[in-house]
């Protein structure tokens, strides 16, 4: 097999060549998923890889999968015959899988197991994102080609810098794996116990991306509320994360900061109370619930109960009136009743969430849940109570919209497209207005807000 060949820039000149292809990573999931994306990105350029925009004319596919539900990795499943044809057509090119399915070992076909190499027979390899590092020697050996030992600098996922995508918006893992056995996730499995950087690591990153113009850092960790560094103040009172809070909010041209996910039996009052004293701390908060019912919380291992909730609600309105907080809700968990429903449905009017993401329980096959109790709810069940929270957040939203109407608000444009610039305001909404030129995406732009929907604001520049 003979393979076009170039020296990675960064690379000594004594440095063995690097195969020189093309790569495509299609990213499934969480916020943290597509942070992974961007540090599996440096990894590839400094090989010499060179990006391309879809599977067609790729050398190398990457799927960084999520595993949250038995349907997302059945999805991936799916792709094993889409795949066959485009390996007839290019013998070099190579599949690999990474993410939350995979959590056991990193290599190619035949040198570990993987139900997937059963499953999916183009699948050339896989690994778990913590051995990134890895990838280099497993790409080299694949195409039989001698090299990776000049990519032994790649010591440690976190210090792999990521490629920013997103200019003017930068997400930042502070934290990997989690400590938590909700019973029904299967990430502590996936990712492992949680590992935390240090602070001062964080902030040169979060230094770095705001000298090349980000102006919102999204903080991500399956839960950012225990972070715990080992080079943080540990005689103040204050949390850790509070501490990096406040670091961040000093570093010139950072505007925004978000976070995601905070847990709310570990949410603490200290960064509560940053809210509405730090600038950048925008007035949105993802806070997710799960279920208003205080036995399925326990039967889904959460450790915490809903007047817990609202009592963290209570305290974040009380800073910020008008904060916009957004939650999860999963209907039909195990053994999940009519009336256990209504709990959720009856907190969410009573706290007036504005946001919602509902999901159906779907068993996933390793996790607590699935191993001691039974997916009893029929899906017709599931489906129905999906429809019910989603009709009810439709109106809690578009009533919390109208707050808006008439306003100035202040757009950092995201995409330009069919004839709109859309974004999202501080307070998470998406917001839109006629525009055209791509010079926008990346620049604040304040709109009056003429318009207000359940899902968007619509207005014109002020």
């Amino acid at each position: 097999m003979r393979l076009a060949l170039a020296k990675s820039s960064e690379q000594s000149r004594s440095a063995p060549e690097t195969i020189s292809m093309k790569y495509y990573i299609q990213t499934y999931g969480c916020q943290m998923n597509y942070s992974d994306s961007e540090r599996i990105t440096t990894v590839l350029k400094q090989m010499g890889y060179e990006k391309t925009d879809g599977y067609a004319d790729a050398d190398l596919i990457l799927l960084n999968t999520c595993s949250i539900k038995q349907k997302a990795e059945n999805k991936i499943y799916g792709l094993g015959e889409q795949f066959a044809p485009m390996k007839k057509r290019n013998p070099n090119l190579r599949i690999g899988i990474t993410g939350c399915m995979i959590r056991d070992e990193s290599g190619a076909r035949g040198d570990v197991k993987h139900e997937v190499f059963k499953t999916m027979p183009t699948i050339d390899f896989v690994f778990r994102i913590k051995d990134l590092m890895q990838l280099p020697n497993i790409l080299f050996k694949l195409h039989g080609s001698k090299g990776g030992d000049e990519f032994k600098n790649l010591c440690d996922y976190f210090h792999i810098s990521p490629t920013i995508t997103n200019l003017s918006q930068a997400f930042i893992p502070i934290s990997n794996g989690c400590n938590n056995f909700c019973s029904y996730c299967i990430v502590p499995y996936a990712r492992g116990r949680e590992e935390c950087r240090k602070m001062s690591e964080i902030l040169d990153e979060v230094k770095k991306v705001a000298k090349r113009g980000a102006v919102e850092i999204n903080l991500v960790g399956q839960n950012v509320s225990t972070y715990n560094a080992k080079d943080a103040d540990q005689d103040s009172q204050e949390s850790h994360f509070a501490q990096l809070l406040r670091k961040i909010d000093t570093v010139e041209g950072i505007d925004r900061i978000r976070f995601y996910t905070v847990h709310p039996k570990d949410i603490t009052d200290d960064v509560i109370d940053l809210y509405g004293k730090l600038p950048s701390m925008v007035p949105h908060i993802h806070l997710p619930l799960q279920s208003g019912s205080e036995a399925v919380l326990k039967r889904m291992n959460r450790l915490y109960t809903p007047d817990r909730f609202r009592e963290l609600v209570k305290k974040l309105r009380i800073k910020i009136p008008h904060i916009s907080i957004s939650t999860d809700i999963i209907v039909g968990f195990c053994g999940e009743t009519e009336e256990e429903f209504m709990e959720s449905c009856n907190i969410i009017e009573e706290l007036k969430i504005d946001l919602i993401y509902v999901s159906k329980y779907s068993e996933r096959k390793g996790t607590l849940a699935h191993k001691k109790l039974d997916d009893d709810v029929p899906e017709t069940i599931k489906k129905e109570r999906f429809l019910r929270i989603t009709e009810l957040m439709k109106n809690i939203s578009h009533d919390y919209n109208q707050n808006f109407k008439g306003k100035k608000v202040k757009v950092l444009v995201e995409r330009i497209r069919k004839g709109y610039a859309d974004g999202k305001i501080p307070e998470f909404k998406m917001t839109r207005f006629k525009a055209s030129d791509p010079k926008l995406i990346g620049k604040y732009v304040e709109i009056e807000v003429d318009k207000c929907m359940e899902w968007c604001l619509e207005g014109e520049p002020a």
